[in-house]
């Protein structure tokens, strides 16, 4: 949906466009946990980078702690907007994004447990996806 190196286009700010939160989050009690922010075992909060502010895991991960992994791509008309008005637009197919419009994008989500040397994605393993 857009051209230039993959540098370029995460500097301009473009693929934050299409992809506008983190990568995944903690799946607990609730499926967005809040842990993903938490530091310690009294909850210090890690705040989210400035870049990055919707990103919704800042914790360092440990054994046997089970999160989301969900890459996508998104069509949101009110982020693209900001495409619009600069020169950044002449980067963006259009077309394309018009052709995916009516699906609103595309998001795989698969559950992992972080193991001592790794993870298990146990969506996968199981047959789930």
């Amino acid at each position: 949906m857009a051209t230039g190196s993959v540098e370029s286009l995460v500097e301009q700010g473009i693929t934050g466009v299409f992809f506008p939160h983190g990568l995944g989050h903690m799946l607990g009690l609730q499926v967005h946990d809040v842990a993903g922010f938490s530091h310690d075992e009294k909850g210090t909060h890690i705040a989210s980078p400035a870049a990055h502010p919707f990103l919704r895991c800042t914790r360092t991960l440990a054994e046997r702690q089970v999160l989301t992994i969900e890459p996508g791509l998104y069509i949101i008309d009110s982020l693209l907007d900001g495409l619009k008005q600069d020169k950044r637009n002449q980067q963006i197919n259009w077309d394309t994004v018009a052709e995916y419009r009516p699906f609103g994008g595309i998001r795989i989500e698969d559950n992992v447990i972080i193991t001592a040397d790794g993870s298990e994605n146990i969506t996968r393993d199981f047959g789930l996806n």
